[in-house]
């Protein structure tokens, strides 16, 4: 086994188990805690990556307005979160206007920077609304288990079989074979959850729901390749031995959580 491999068994030894205690034990609070502090780090890393020249009180506003943006989750209001997403992109046009000196592009910061709060966490927050739901720890772990199913997956299948480039313009080591891979893991993982946890979900809902989890998981995952390339940068961070920064183990969740929480509030 490689070093490389090894850090990652381990990592997820590790953190695996913390995450599954904080669901299990944590609370709405707990977890919503815990989705405030993957948040931030999160939003530091891609502040890192694409506002590299930023100074550190526009950095500090940046991660308050984006950790008033996660609390507004909490109050399953989404007026509320709508607020907070407004009072993210008046803040970030403010410091830019403080900023701003003749010559610089500063649509190019303020873009950033709203996206920033669009892409980390407005998408990471709906991990909350999911937990919230009635049964909201058994809809947690469906999610959690489908998508990192499928992410450990393609990566292991695709190291072993791959051989047709699934987006070599993108990402060079993701492969056609590790995403079938990823999408059986994704059936396998969710069609058990369904068997033994979640009964009452119609077969033909819960295999269209595995799939676009399985679909989103995997454009997050391209989506955050794409955005690093940008920048010639292959991790978001190092926080995280042999996963990279935070962003790189939620790029999947990033999409997905919205996914499920939409499709589930308003089809089923």
């Amino acid at each position: 086994m490689t070093s490389g491999h090894g850090k990652r068994l381990l990592t997820s030894a590790v953190a695996l188990p913390l995450l599954a205690l904080v669901i299990l034990k944590g609370g709405r609070i707990g977890f919503a805690i815990l989705v405030g502090l993957a948040a931030a780090v999160g939003l530091l890393e891609y502040h890192a990556l694409f506002l590299p020249r930023e100074t550190p009180g526009a950095k500090a506003t940046g991660l308050i307005l984006g950790l008033a943006v996660i609390g507004s989750f909490c109050t399953k209001d989404i007026g509320a979160t709508s607020a907070m997403l407004v009072a993210a992109f008046l803040g970030s046009a403010a410091v830019c206007l403080v900023r701003f000196k003749p010559g610089d592009s500063m649509a190019v910061v303020l873009y950033r920077q709203v996206m920033g709060f669009v892409y980390v966490p407005f998408l990471l927050g709906h991990l909350i609304l999911v937990r919230d739901w009635n049964r909201g720890i058994i809809w947690a772990f469906f999610l959690l288990a489908v998508v990192f199913a499928g992410d450990t997956a393609a990566y292991y299948v695709g190291k072993a079989f791959g051989r047709h480039k699934l987006s070599p313009n993108i990402s060079p080591g993701k492969t056609v074979e590790g995403a079938l891979g990823g999408f059986a893991a994704n059936l396998f993982v969710g069609l058990l959850f369904k068997t033994w946890w979640l009964p009452e979900l119609p077969w033909g809902f819960c295999v269209g729901l595995v799939v676009m989890l399985g679909v989103m998981g995997q454009i997050g995952d391209l989506v955050e390749s794409m955005l690093k390339r940008s920048v010639d940068s292959k991790d978001s961070g190092g926080i995280l031995p042999g996963h990279g920064g935070v962003l790189d183990r939620v790029d999947g969740l990033l999409f997905a959580a919205p996914t499920l929480y939409y499709l589930k509030t308003y089809l089923l």
